[in-house]
């Protein structure tokens, strides 16, 4: 290899590659994705998230890591495949290759040479990258950011660009020239980083369930090309505190260092065997005879000597017309068509789409990491943001290809030349390629099918998958088009890649900043929610206008490109006049008849947004209802609700609701009330209020209804206040799809007295009108003794009240809402049900839908007739509810138990007194196992807050939520132990540990007792580590004990206007302990401060003395809590499979263990020995999952 001729080949090459549009573009899009990101929107999940918390910087070497990897693999792999595989297929077509034979230049030469020029191009656009990094985040001013930025330390920036950037720059670039060169299709090129996109963004980055095997972990991290795997589990899973991501190196491991140098010989050795490819290419390839036969033995198809016969051309009754445009079109079409059908790509792409969405459909996860069913609708929803990105990066590049197969093939001036109209050519050419988008959605909709088959509990629906991604349609459309008219702009491939590229990257920018909306969402990213109930009822009007305008685009796109096209070839003079500013003028006029139709569509769904409720003027009307009341009405003394009388009239069909009622309130304060506040909602109409009879008109504060009776409302007074309005809601669409709580819809009906939905709310709401990033205050900051005495409820007036609901609907609908059915008629069509507390309530709510009810014992499920699959196991979890938590806690105090379910456009279920709530995504589309019964999980966690969370209210401030959500979750633990068995809880009680490892904020996380729920992480704390902490309570204590201590607990604060928070359970807990000091030990460490134990074993061995194995571990507590836990020297599986969900655990015969235990502090650790009657297998800490811990996939090892 001749040093000179590989030099002057890398310069040629490397000024070519920075010359191109592609390459410029991507160092554009670059510097603006960087800019946007500069802000800490891309750092570390870990410090604390109030103000002048510390922050995890964004300039440290695990942010700029993160930062670094993610946009080299979703953004610069694209570029470099282009760049790097299209090299030796570009010169092909460029007819470079015969000159190779005519010059001293050899394969080898020529082939590493283009190769380090493309390496060398792009490293410098990864130089570059790292320089707006510097840049942007240590010269340019933080601002309101500086707190997300620490010093400049250049080895932030140098290894994670040496460590993850360089490794998949080699790979991806030698892997890309690899493929060009062997194979000359451009379209297998750039099925490289689609594939590597797909997955890893939804495989390997996104899939690491809890019962994965470690080992098997390992590989899928050693897989990765981007090392996000790596990065992930090894140092960010399991959160270390933002002091450690702010001055430590991002540790190497072996495997780490082995998986990277294997992606650089895997690059490197692509580019090798194309070296050799090339060279055999230039050499020529032997011939072939036909069937066997050497050419020789081939006969003429005339023989020579023999007479033709000729016949008159006339005979053949040609003509010679140029084609219409319909006809041109389907000639055009058919002709892709068959190039199309005749490429690899989608041969290779579709299978791997199908057995990665397969893997994914059967492995989703819903609420506390349940396994989920595969519904067609919510299926084809939920892959419609993953099926229009790729269909889009392969339109592209199957549209940009078809429109160079003439140019490459020599085949220009003949095609160009043709009479068929450059419209037809054109629109052809993209009804081809859209082809390429059905069969991505043919193959996907596969996927879900055999998912739905391999669970074999949802029935087949081809409708559901055809109405939801039939809307995709015209985005594959219009994106098509837009390539069109890409590449008609900018006159070449690359140009076109560019700024399509482009195009896609921005468009996903401003997704990940909530800056689409539906005037803008052409791709439709996260804007629809399903319903099997009822699909797309919520913004179906904004939709159809969304659509439309955008297939107003592609038309606009298409006549762009039509009037650009350079099938026509202009002379000079034309260009020049095509180009100045009345050529432009001249252009533009000609094609804004073609603009009509986006803009009018696009322009009527931008004022629907903005007159939603989610449009800026709502926002503004909240925001001055914040600005107005909050420092006046904030803490302000309110009176409690002593009855509420409320007749409801919906109207599903209108989205519409006419309210009629009385709230009868009491001052439970020791002071006379001057004046007190009702918050309305903003889409109510036409309101009118009564105090005791009489009309009055109320101060509007913006909403808020402030009330001056004319003598002050006296210790223990009642005043009545009436109230009548109208509205719809919610009113008007959103901004741009995602979920919503509460509504009235054909499909269902869901409200609740948590907000002015349908009903006043006493006093003042002040999470209304907050925005996060404008004006999130801190919550308020309570003293250590706050609970002592009286202490307000978290939620409602305080005291429990009495209701009568009369609700009025469509004769079709049932109509639920709390206490017992008084009376239900139906008379007109219509159908008015009556419902009255039967026992007093805190909270109250209305749900409808057109049900099946499946009735138990004192309970009853009301569900969507086709959604059957979990409803038994409902009622069952029912049941065992009503029995078992009046056994342990507090007699159930209602007649009735009731569950209804509603239309999941969100995903949540509330347990409302008598009547709880389900979304359909969350209850009724869970899919239990063997191992792991999800349905009973979620219904038994909200059936428990019928104790926790309404008889017993929860008192407002620290450790009050912990109560109602941390109880709750320790009740569905001991009744799927109860019912299940304990496979059945150890499963379960894993999952919630393993939550709770991933999503907690060291830093920032609170102990039990100041817990507020206002920080970021406090959610996991709240409901996992609180279940956790009770159920290891109770193990501390016994059963009994517990059992006992909870019911003296419940029959105190049962219906007291003293509300308890944590601090007042546990000191009533605490004469129930049957050692009081181990008690005060454990409730210190658990509920006061911040401790969770993590065991690793380590220097395992057995050996046999005689008739017996002699097992010996060393076992260390690397965590910061001390508890007693089992070391279980095991052989064999514990539990015997099961077949199915509903069969009682038995232990497998097979099973051996002997344990011992110890007792380890922060950083001990001992040596265990156990002496067996069998060989044991291998080492387990805490066989029975009874104390929380991190990372217990740790604390097993194999003898």
């Amino acid at each position: 290899m001749n040093v000179a001729r590989l030099g002057t080949v890398v310069r040629t090459e490397l000024a070519h590659q920075m010359r191109r549009p592609l390459f410029v573009i991507l160092l554009l899009v670059t510097f603006l994705s960087v800019w946007g990101l500069s802000s800490g929107n891309v750092t570390i999940e870990s410090g604390a998230s109030q103000v002048g918390g510390q922050k995890a910087w964004v300039t440290s070497e695990f942010a700029v890591s993160q930062t670094l990897l993610l946009l080299m693999f979703l953004l610069f792999s694209f570029f470099v495949s282009v760049g790097a595989g299209m090299g030796v297929i570009a010169d092909e077509e460029a007819r470079v290759g015969p000159l190779l034979h005519t010059t001293p230049l050899t394969p080898r030469e020529y082939v590493w040479g283009k190769f380090l020029a493309v390496l060398s191009a792009y490293g410098v656009a990864l130089g570059a990258m790292v320089l707006f990094l510097v840049f942007f985040h240590h010269v340019i001013p933080a601002g309101e950011n500086a707190e997300y930025r620490g010093p400049l330390s250049w080895l932030n920036y140098a290894r994670p660009a040496l460590f993850f950037g360089l490794s998949q720059l080699v790979f991806i670039a030698g892997a890309a020239f690899a493929l060009g060169a062997g194979t000359r299709r451009p379209v297998l090129v750039y099925f490289l980083p689609v594939v590597l996109m797909f997955v890893c963004a939804f495989f390997l980055w996104s899939w690491s369930p809890g019962w994965l095997d470690p080992r098997v972990n390992r590989v899928l991290q050693a897989l990765d090309p981007a090392g996000m795997r790596w990065l992930s589990e090894t140092w960010v899973k399991v959160d270390r505190g933002v002091a450690f991501y702010n001055a430590e190196r991002v540790g190497l491991d072996a495997l780490f260092v082995l998986s990277r140098l294997g992606f650089i010989a895997v690059g490197l050795g692509g580019v090798a065997w194309s070296a050799r490819h090339v060279a055999r290419g230039l050499r020529g390839a032997p011939v072939r005879g036909a069937h066997g036969k050497a050419l020789a033995d081939i006969p003429l198809a005339t023989p020579d000597g023999a007479a033709r016969e000729e016949t008159p051309l006339v005979t053949l009754g040609m003509r010679a017309h140029p084609p219409g445009a319909l006809s041109g079109l389907w000639v055009v079409a058919r002709a892709e068509l068959r190039g199309l059908l005749s490429q690899p790509g989608l041969y290779l792409f579709m299978p791997i789409i199908l057995m990665q969405t397969v893997a994914n459909a059967l492995n989703k996860v819903g609420p506390f990491d349940t396994s989920l069913l595969t519904s067609p609708g919510f299926f084809a929803v939920n892959t419609m943001g993953v099926a229009s990105t790729l269909a889009c990066l392969l339109l592209m590049f199957y549209t940009v290809e078809s429109l160079e197969r003439e140019r490459a093939s020599d085949l220009a001036p003949i095609h160009d030349a043709a009479p068929v109209r450059t419209v037809s050519v054109l629109l052809g050419k993209a009804l081809a390629n859209s082809l390429v988008g059905v069969s991505l959605l043919v193959a996907t909709g596969l996927a879900g099918i055999i998912a739905q088959l391999v669970q074999g509990q949802v029935p087949l629906s081809l409708s559901s998958y055809v109405l939801a991604w039939g809307l995709l349609l015209p985005t594959f459309f219009a994106w098509t088009c837009f390539v069109l008219a890409a590449h008609a702009v900018a006159g070449g491939r690359f140009g076109a890649y560019g700024v399509s590229l482009a195009a896609l990257s921005l468009t996903g920018y401003a997704a990940v900043r909530g800056h689409l909306h539906w005037a803008t969402n052409w791709p439709l990213w996260r804007a629809v929610q399903w319903s099997d109930m009822g699909p797309f009822e919520l913004d179906r009007t904004v939709l159809v206008l969304n659509r439309v305008g955008v297939l107003g685009l592609a038309a606009f796109f298409t006549a762009l490109a039509v009037r650009w096209d350079g099938r026509r070839a202009a002379d000079s003079v034309s260009l020049l006049e095509r180009i100045r500013p009345g050529g432009l003028l001249r252009g533009a006029w000609r094609l804004t008849p073609w603009a009509v139709v986006p803009a009018v569509a696009l322009v009527a769904a931008a004022v629907q947004v903005g007159q939603g409720w989610q449009g800026d003027a709502a926002k503004k009307r909240a925001k001055e209802y914040w600005q107005k009341n909050l420092a006046t009405w904030l803490d302000a003394p309110q009176p409690a609700i002593q009855d509420v009388d409320l007749e409801v009239e919906l109207d599903p069909e209108g989205r519409a609701f006419r309210t009629r009622g009385t709230y009868t309130l009491v001052n439970r304060r020791d002071k006379a009330l001057k004046s007190f506040a009702l918050t309305g909602g903003d889409h109510w109409e036409d309101v009118r209020w009564t105090v005791d009879g009489k009309d009055v008109t109320p101060e509007d504060r913006s909403r808020l209804y402030v009330f001056k009776p004319e003598a002050p409302l006296a210790p223990g007074s009642v005043v009545r206040v009436g109230f009548e309005f109208h509205g719809e809601f919610p009113k008007g669409v959103t901004k741009s799809g995602g979920k919503v709580a509460e509504f009235i819809l054909p499909s269902g009906v869901v409200l609740t007295s948590f907000g002015p939905s349908f009903a006043p709310v006493v006093g003042f709401r002040d999470d209304i009108g907050v925005d996060k990033e404008e004006n999130r205050y801190e919550p308020r900051v309570y003293p250590d003794d706050f609970y002592v005495g009286p202490t307000e409820a978290a939620y409602g007036t305080g005291t429990p009240f009495t209701t009568r609901i009369r609700v009025t609907g469509p004769a079709e609908y049932t109509l639920n809402s709390v206490g017992v059915l008084e009376s239900d008629e139906v008379k007109d069509g219509r159908r008015v049900s009556v419902w009255r507390s039967d026992a007093p309530v805190s909270m109250f709510n209305i749900v409808a839908g057109r049900w099946a009810v499946q009735r138990g014992e004192g309970t009853a499920v009301f569900h969507h007739p086709a959604h059957v699959y979990n409803v038994e196991a409902m009622r069952r979890g029912l049941d065992a509810s009503r029995r078992y938590y009046s056994e342990w806690f507090h007699p159930y105090p209602w007649k009735e138990l009731k569950l209804s379910e509603f239309p999941g456009l969100d995903t949540y279920a509330q347990g409302f007194a008598t009547n709880i709530t389900f979304s359909e995504s969350i209850g009724f589309l869970a899919r239990s196992t063997p191992e792991s019964n999800a349905v009973l999980l979620i219904t038994a966690h909200e059936a428990a807050h019928q104790w926790w969370g309404n008889m017993l209210i929860p008192g407002k401030g620290p450790g009050g939520s912990v109560l109602s959500e941390g109880m709750s979750h320790y009740s569905a633990m001991k009744l799927m132990e109860q019912l299940d068995g304990p496979r059945t809880r150890m499963e379960i009680a894993k999952r919630l540990e393993e939550r709770y490892a991933r999503e907690r904020h060291v830093d920032a996380e609170q102990s039990l007792v100041k817990l507020d729920d206002s920080r970021d992480g406090d959610n996991t704390v709240l409901y996992d580590k609180g279940g956790w902490a009770f159920s290891m309570l109770e193990e501390l204590m016994g059963r009994p004990a517990m059992h006992a201590g909870i019911q003296a607990f419940l029959q105190k604060y049962v219906g007291h206007e003293d509300h308890p928070v944590l601090q007042d359970f546990t000191t009533a807990m605490r004469p129930f302990a049957p050692d009081a000091a181990a008690y005060d030990v454990f409730v210190q460490q658990w509920f006061h401060e911040v401790h969770v134990p993590q065991y690793r074993l380590s220097n395992a061995q057995v050996k046999q003395e005689g008739g017996q194995w002699v097992a010996t571990v060393t076992v260390e507590n690397v965590g910061d809590g001390r508890m007693p836990v089992e070391v279980a020297a095991v052989k064999g599986e514990r539990f015997a499979k099961r077949p199915d969900a509903k069969a009682p655990d038995v232990q497998s015969p097979d099973y051996r263990e002997a344990r011992s235990r110890v007792v380890l502090g922060a950083g001990e650790k001992a040596d265990v020995t156990v002496r067996s009657d069998f060989p044991p297998e291998r080492w387990v800490v805490d066989p029975d999952v009874r104390v929380l811990q991190l990372r217990r996939e740790q604390a097993v090892v194999t003898l």
